[in-house]
């Protein structure tokens, strides 16, 4: 989920340049539905035109700022100082009306914005089945028109797939990008992969957004996700793999830090076979 809020320039500017790493606020109804996972877009005062997109990576809470401030600072002139400068914006009573919170955040690598607020990335479930399959189906037929076979792409059996996911759907790993009951698109991916000689340990199996959605940061959001599980994991490196003639997701892989592999390997499907090209990805960072 995307919260919104405002800072004033100085604040603005250092977390845009890395000096700010945790933005302090009261607990207020609006800070109470931020989570962990979420992200925030700041909007710069006064004329709220310039943005910027923040990961949300922990939440720190307690009743007055001074104490939130000596969990986390050990200069007591620092500590002082930051407990006087939160009074100039809220006071006393409110402090003690609602407590406060400290949330640590990360400026996403080239901020980028997702254009759906109601963004949510969850498990996938039975009943997403259905959706999962339409997606799949479509964007074969129209991202992999004229790669793979016409043949294979008008053969494209939806309840066949569908008894497939339903067999298999709560195998490993699958998330969703899902809003207001929608699934915009879907990811599977592996924890646990091998790479015999290499470093690689994890991989993202498939990732798939709704063709019709495209450009609007959700295969984005699916593959900063995946990351967070996997390095929170203790995982280092991730590969994605895509056919080599399928040059809009090269060019995302790409676009979002990924390092092109000198393997190549080859997708069969009906007797035909594909050659595939691999995106790595550090995610240790």
């Amino acid at each position: 989920m995307i919260h919104k809020m405002k800072l004033n320039e100085s604040a603005f500017e250092r977390i845009k340049n890395g000096t700010k790493t945790i933005e302090f606020r009261l607990y207020d109804e609006k800070r109470k539905k931020v989570k962990i996972g979420d992200k925030i877009e700041f909007s710069k005062l006064p004329d709220l035109q310039e943005k910027i997109l923040v990961d949300v990576l922990d939440i720190y809470r307690d009743k007055t700022f001074e104490n939130l401030f000596k969990k986390i600072y050990t200069d007591e002139e620092e500590i002082e100082r930051k407990t006087k400068s939160m009074y100039q914006f809220y006071s006393k009573e409110q402090e003690r009306e609602y407590g406060v919170v400290g949330i640590k955040i990360a400026l996403l690598s080239n901020s980028f914005r997702c254009n759906y607020d109601n963004l949510i990335i969850r498990k996938v479930k039975y009943e997403d089945i259905e959706q999962i399959v339409d997606i799949n189906i479509k964007d074969w037929k129209k991202v992999y028109k004229g790669i793979i076979d016409d043949e294979i792409l008008n053969n494209l059996n939806r309840e066949e797939k569908i008894k497939k996911w339903r067999k298999h759907y709560n195998i490993g790993n699958v998330i969703v990008a899902e809003e207001n009951g929608s699934i915009l698109g879907y990811c599977r991916y592996d924890d646990n992969a091998i790479y015999e000689n290499t470093d690689i340990d994890s991989e993202i199996i498939a990732i798939y957004v709704d063709c019709d959605k495209l450009g609007n940061g959700i295969g984005r959001t699916l593959i900063e996700y995946v990351k967070k599980d996997l390095k929170n994991k203790n995982k280092t490196k991730m590969v994605i793999w895509c056919l080599e003639k399928n040059q809009n997701a090269r060019k995302f892989y790409e676009k979002m830090g990924g390092n092109l592999l000198s393997d190549e390997k080859y997708f069969e499907k009906e007797g035909k076979k594909y050659k595939e090209v691999g995106y790595v990805y550090n995610i240790k960072r």
